[in-house]
């Protein structure tokens, strides 16, 4: 088990509802988890443009640019989990 799995671990149970959350458990669900602590802080705010990274989201629409909050349609796990990759 490496250092920084265990940091996650702790930091992950410090800022959010990760009760169902394991040391051991793998890459994927440690990315669930972190999503899920990314939307618990920042609700509807869209990653792209929150950080200025406008024509970097392959889902990008005709009034994205208006306002700072997901109105694409697309449900708010998979916005994050395209602005991690």
């Amino acid at each position: 088990m490496s250092d920084l799995k265990k940091a996650l671990y702790v930091l992950l149970y410090d800022i959010s509802d990760s009760g169902d959350l394991e040391v051991r458990d793998s890459d994927e669900v440690y990315i669930r988890h972190i999503i899920n602590a990314l939307i618990e802080k920042n609700g509807k705010i869209c990653p792209f443009k929150n950080y200025d990274c406008i024509g970097h989201c392959k889902e990008n629409h005709v009034g994205c640019v208006e306002g700072i909050e997901i109105d694409c349609n697309r449900e708010k796990e998979d916005v994050w989990k395209d602005f991690i990759n």
